[in-house]
Parts: C-alpha cells; sequence; structure tokens
C-alpha cells in the first residue's frame, strides 16, 4: 500500500532507540537513556516567562508561514553581531525545528539524480533527507586521525558531475568535532570553485569547549552566501527542544520555495514559541554560557571513566554533548556480539544504559552516548557501562 520512497528510507536510529528504552522505562526498569540528544537542563525562566506572557496577552494564533518580523529581525541582529553576516528578513525563514528547515531546503533544492556529499558519521535523517527528495546520498568515510572531519581535498576527490551540495554538522553529531576556520575556508573554496551548495548545519555553534572559537559558514561573507543554507534553531542553546523552533539563512529565493513547502505542510512554527525565542535571543547570554560550562564538566567527567575502560577509545569531543566510542576491540573479542547494534541492545537489556549504535550514523565499530545528563545519572551509566564490557 505505502510507496516505494517510504519503504526505502528508515525509522530514525536515535528515535528507535528510545522509543525502546521509554518502553522498558514504562515497565518499571531503571534506564538511563544516554541515546537523545536533548539537554536535561530546564529552558532559562526568562524564556519561559515570555511564552506565557505569549499566551496570557492572545499571542496564540497563526503568523505568517515563515515567522514574525520580530523574531525575524532578532536572527538577523545576531548573524550581524556574531559573525558580521547580513540576511535580510527575506533571507529568513523559521521553522518547526532545525529538522524542517533542513528538510525543506533539501526539498527546496534537491533534484532526482543530484549527488549531496555526506561526511560519515553524518546525523542520522541526512541520508534519507535526500532520498525523499529524489537525490543520492554519496558518503565520503572521514578519517579518525582528521578528527572525522571531511577535509578540502577529499571534499575535491568526491566531486562528480552530478554533484549539487556538500551536507555537514559543525559541530558534528555524533563525534563533537568543529571544523576551524582553515579548514572551512579551504572547504568553501572547493564549492565556489565547483558551484556547490554547501548545507551547514549549526545547531551545536553554542557548545564549544576548551576555549575554542567557533566559526561560521557565514562569516566568510557574500562570496560564499549564494552557495549556502545555514541551518540553526534555539533547542541545544537555550534547552528548548520540546518548543520546536528552528530557522535557516539562505538566498531569498531558497527562503521563498520553502516557504512554499511549508505552507503546504505545517504553515507557521508555534507562535508561542517564537516569541519565547525572541526572548532567547535578545536576552542575556549568560544563560547559554551556564550551560555550556555544565557540558564542559561532564564531558570532563565521562572522559576519565572512558579512559578507564580496556576495549574502548575515543577522541575528546570539542563541541556538542556526545562521545562517538569505538569499540571494535571489544566487538571482536566478543564470541556472541560483533555489531554496533548488538552491542547497544545488549546493554541496554543487561546493563540498563542505552546508547546508538554507529551504523545509524554510517560507522560500524562505533556507539554514540550523550552526556546531557546530570552528574549522578552519568557516573551510574559509566559504573554499568564498564562492567558490562568486562562481561562481555
Amino acid at each position: 500500500m505505502i510507496t516505494e520512497r517510504i519503504k526505502n528510507i528508515t525509522l530514525s536510529g536515535t528515535m528507535a532507540v528510545s522509543a525502546k528504552t521509554i518502553e522498558m522505562q514504562n515497565s518499571g526498569i531503571d534506564v538511563i537513556n544516554l541515546s537523545v540528544g536533548e539537554p536535561d537542563l530546564p529552558t532559562p525562566e526568562h524564556i519561559k516567562q515570555a511564552g506565557i506572557k505569549a499566551i496570557e496577552t492572545g499571542k496564540t494564533r497563526y503568523t505568517k508561514t515563515t515567522g514574525i518580523m520580530e523574531l525575524k529581525k532578532a536572527i538577523q541582529q545576531k548573524f550581524i553581531k556574531e559573525f558580521n553576516a547580513n540576511y535580510s528578513t527575506e533571507e529568513i525563514i523559521v521553522t518547526v525545528g532545525a529538522k524542517q528547515a533542513l528538510y525543506n531546503s533539501i526539498q527546496t533544492l534537491i533534484a532526482p539524480s543530484d549527488e549531496v556529499i555526506i561526511p560519515a558519521p553524518y546525523f542520522v535523517s541526512y541520508i534519507d533527507m535526500v532520498k525523499l527528495a529524489g537525490g543520492k546520498p554519496h558518503i565520503v568515510n572521514t578519517k579518525i586521525e582528521n578528527k572525522f572531519k571531511i577535509t578540502a581535498k577529499e571534499f575535491e576527490e568526491n566531486i562528480t558531475s552530478k554533484t549539487k551540495a556538500l551536507l555537514f554538522c559543525n559541530p558534528g553529531n555524533p563525534t563533537g568535532s568543529v571544523y576551524n576556520k582553515t579548514e572551512l575556508s579551504d572547504i568553501i573554496e572547493v564549492a565556489l570553485k565547483n558551484n556547490i551548495i554547501i548545507f551547514s548545519d549549526e545547531i551545536y555553534e553554542k557548545l564549544i569547549y576548551d576555549s575554542l572559537k567557533y566559526t561560521s559558514v557565514s562569516s566568510f561573507g557574500e562570496k560564499i552566501k549564494n552557495n549556502t543554507i545555514i541551518i540553526n534553531g534555539v533547542s541545544k542553546a537555550y534547552a528548548m527542544t520540546g518548543w520546536r523552533l528552528g530557522y535557516a539563512c539562505a538566498p531569498r529565493e531558497v527562503i521563498s520555495g520553502m516557504g512554499k513547502i511549508q505552507s503546504h505542510s505545517t504553515s507557521n512554527a508555534c507562535t508561542i514559541s517564537q516569541y519565547a525565542s525572541i526572548a532567547a535571543l535578545n536576552g542575556s547570554q549568560q544563560c547559554v554560557e551556564d550551560q555550556r560550562e555544565i557540558f564542559e564538566k561532564r564531558r570532563n567527567f565521562v572522559a576519565e571513566y572512558l579512559n578507564d575502560i580496556q576495549g574502548v577509545s575515543f577522541t575528546l569531543p570539542e563541541g556538542a554533548f556526545y562521545f562517538f566510542i569505538n569499540i571494535e576491540k571489544i566487538l571482536s573479542s566478543s564470541s556472541n556480539i560483533k555489531t554496533s547494534k548488538e552491542f547497544c541492545l545488549n546493554m541496554l537489556n543487561e546493563a540498563h544504559v542505552a546508547t546508538v549504535p554507529g551504523s545509524a550514523f554510517g560507522m560500524e565499530n562505533y556507539i554514540r552516548l550523550t552526556y546531557a545528563k546530570s552528574m549522578d545519572e552519568l557516573k551510574t551509566a559509566m559504573e554499568r557501562f564498564k562492567k558490562f564490557t568486562k562481561q562481555i
């Protein structure tokens, strides 16, 4: 009954694990969920109050499909202030989460047979979003010595006559790797030389550690602007995942196309969330820094534990809130667990710790876990993790 198009896509790997976890938790099992990329911290108070005020003052009706002007201006000012990037309000669209911004932009720009270069490991939804547009994902396996980042040389070597775009996440999900200014500059030069579009998913931009400086693709100015789609939102930086508010900055024609799609699907993003997001972007950013510091401490805490677990290795994440852990030695020595999926299912069932198999991100022999949990939960999870690996 369903179409071949839908048969050929998969359920999000992170959502599948999360569903199993919730099922176990509902049965009374004490599962620590390290699978879902969601801040456990509360939405800052001034943002919540802005949402409440929107309700109390009757701001609960439809808005323009592409978002209210006040929020677009807040996004506009953010890019001017942080990256010296100038976008008109007609080059900005507000969406139902960053995922919709990415989905709509891919639907707008990718035609059947167009190839999209995607570095692996990649965010779980990238592949199927491209397929749903009729495009062909062109996977490029990155190297651990490059911290799982595609190099300009690898990018150029994989360009074909059908290549339309490059899609990547910075900071990376699932790796936490961060592209520096030189790396991005080299990639941009290749894109410009070959007239290739860059989809830059920057949803984790505020979660950067070790005093690293973040560089947005938008900061390279007018020379790349017409070839770039910037994807972002408030979910990660402001602990607003459930508010479902994302946005994109792109050439006017692209934003217009995205608006057409949105007008026939969700229409506008939640009105209340839009007003709350104005408070997030325009208000004090100390809450963002406070959250970042908490995550950095948690990252260091988990790293200490992982260093003490035999058979695993990792590259210390520079951003986001994930560890991408190599378990190849464990798999090769185990008699009954041979894949990352089997490892995760066994650890979930036996140790009651939920993680995501690397296969969901296009790379076997790895697992992803999030440290967006309390210190107590992380300590218990790591002790269970260590005990489980010893048993197998």
